[in-house]
């Protein structure tokens, strides 16, 4: 609710306050007086554009302040959480740019509608009202049709997500597809290819050296029969053994011979041995040309391998295992690709069996609302008007997370037009009216707390101005008790107020000034006798603005 609203600055009006509350709240007074304003402030503190020319000659700047509790939830996001009522400004200087601010702090323009856009709803002549839109109508039907309703929208935004979800992946994949084959097809010719290679870690470090000990396998073979013939008995041997057998003549108990002579007899079998083994080594070799070419194109094939996988028998093989590793998720992708489209045109049938759901429910809460608004738009003066709201499948564009359907409220103002789009359809009067009618209908689903009429009266009078003062009422009264604000120049309407405001205009140093007071009791009984056209000092006004007066408390207690 709005508690309190503060204009400085604006249009005509210099300095104003006024004290709001719940219920039923009228504004009134002579023509040009600034009745208007009143609407035009609270326009830019939901945001609305801000025109210099709004500024009151001689004043550097026009500022409106609101009071607004309970604090709106969508301060919390800029304010953080708090309890206190919210402080709304807006600015419009003379010469600069608008400036807003929440609770003292500037915030950008746009923040105003976010914060107030879904709990303040003005119905202002020449303007596109909230409920022009095409996204706020649906929102709209969807709530009056009920919790079965809900319950068939919330089943299609779940089968919504899941088609999305399965869609977005199955059109990564196939995008994917032509680059996918092509790391498929290099991942299986590497992984073939070192599979194929045998790779033995031990076998294939040692190949350079086999290939060597091939490579001059004649040269080895003689060198190591010349070398076991020089270390053998009948070369280097023989002299040892002659030491030997020298030593051991020596019939002498010292130690330090003894020594030697096992030194001596241990290097005569070393030189044995050491022939043996090299004899041994000669006769192993075979000069095989045939095993020769073998190891060396095992070693061209690994030279190969290692240039294009790892310098190491090691890193090939660690790159084989990645590469393998790849390969399983590539093909899993592939084989996923194979039944996600599957997936898809099974998620996307059940998407349309929910989105028909949702269409139904739409189609029969569009009649019953139908129904429902043209009975009030009768009792507005309105009664050759037709509403009606057009459900409208679309299958140009995909689904979107609130259904297949676009939603228009359309209305034929007169017999024989066409039913145009509501913001099209009816002059600025008519159109408050629609509004109203379709408030009215919609009263226990809109979420706006604070509704506000701008002439809603406008080309009505006598019996129709008392069934809109009628509805007015029932639309503030209701359980969720709104705040309903209304500029207006008809008595009939303005009788039904709780809290009734004059917006006056006199004169202050030579300048028209306005001013807004709170009328009750002899006072309120005097504007209204002005409004119905007489002398608000006349007995015979007087008594007809008191029996207007009882008619709308009689109107409102049936």
């Amino acid at each position: 609710m709005i508690e309190e609203l503060h204009i400085r600055g604006l249009g005509v009006i210099e300095d104003a306050q006024l004290r709001l509350a719940p219920g039923l709240t009228v504004v009134t007074g002579e023509t040009g007086a600034g009745k208007t304003m009143l609407v035009t402030a609270l326009q830019l503190l939901l945001g609305a554009r801000a025109d210099s020319s709004l500024v009151r000659s001689g004043a550097t700047a026009a500022t409106v302040d609101a009071v607004v509790a309970p604090r709106p939830p969508e301060a919390h996001d800029h304010l953080g959480a708090a309890n206190e009522p919210l402080i709304v400004a807006r600015e419009v200087p003379a010469e600069g740019r608008s400036r807003a601010r929440l609770d003292g702090r500037p915030v950008p323009v746009s923040t105003l509608a976010e914060v107030l856009g879904a709990h303040v709803e003005v119905h202002a002549q020449h303007e596109h009202v909230r409920l022009a839109r095409s996204e706020v109508q649906r929102h709209l039907l969807d709530r009056y049709a009920g919790d079965p309703h809900a319950r068939s929208l919330e089943a299609y935004q779940a089968a919504h997500e899941r088609w999305r979800e399965l869609a977005a992946r199955h059109a990564r994949l196939q995008d994917d597809a032509r680059e996918r084959a092509r790391e498929l097809d290099r991942l299986r010719f590497e992984v073939g290819e070192i599979d194929g290679a045998g790779l033995d870690p031990e076998a294939d470090t040692q190949l350079a050296s086999a290939i060597d000990r091939l490579a001059h396998a004649e040269a080895i073979q003689q060198a190591a029969a010349e070398a076991s013939a020089a270390l053998s008995s009948d070369g280097a041997g023989e002299p040892v053994g002659v030491a030997v057998a020298a030593l051991r003549r020596i019939d002498v108990d010292d130690p330090e011979l003894a020594a030697l002579t096992d030194r001596a007899v241990a290097l005569a079998e070393e030189l044995g041995a050491l022939s043996a083994d090299v004899r041994d080594l000669g006769e192993a070799i075979d000069a095989d040309p045939a095993a020769l070419a073998e190891l060396q194109e095992r070693q061209h094939l690994l030279a190969g391998l290692q240039r294009k996988y790892g310098a190491e028998v090691a890193d090939v093989l660690a790159y084989a295992d990645t590469a393998r590793e790849r390969l399983a998720a590539l093909e899993a992708d592939d084989a996923d690709a194979g039944t996600l489209a599957a997936q898809v045109e099974e998620a996307e049938a059940a998407l349309h069996a929910a989105a028909a759901d949702v269409h139904r429910g739409r189609v029969t809460a569009a009649e019953r609302l139908a129904e429902v608004v043209d009975g009030h738009l009768a009792d507005l003066g309105m009664p050759h008007a037709s509403f009606a709201v057009e459900v409208e499948e679309v299958t140009d564009q995909p689904p979107t997370a609130h259904g297949t359907d676009r939603i228009t409220f359309v209305l034929a103002p007169n017999p024989g037009e066409p039913p145009r789009p509501l913001a099209q359809a009816a002059s600025g009067g008519e159109r408050s009216r629609v509004s109203l009618a379709i408030e009215v209908a919609l009263a226990d689903v809109d979420d706006a707390t604070v509704l506000v009429f701008d002439e809603v009266d406008a080309g009505i009078g006598g019996a129709t101005a008392l069934q809109v003062g009628e509805k007015l009422a029932r639309l503030a009264a209701g359980d969720r008790r709104r705040q309903v604000l209304c500029v207006t120049h008809l008595a009939q309407l303005a009788a039904f107020a709780d809290v009734h405001h004059v917006v006056e205009k006199g004169l202050s140093g030579g300048r028209t000034v306005t001013t807004a007071r709170r009328v009750a009791e002899e006072d309120r009984v005097g504007e209204l006798a002005r409004m119905l056209g007489g002398d608000a000092t006349a007995d015979a006004g007087r008594e007809h603005a008191r029996a207007l007066l009882t008619t709308a408390q009689q109107r409102r207690a049936s």
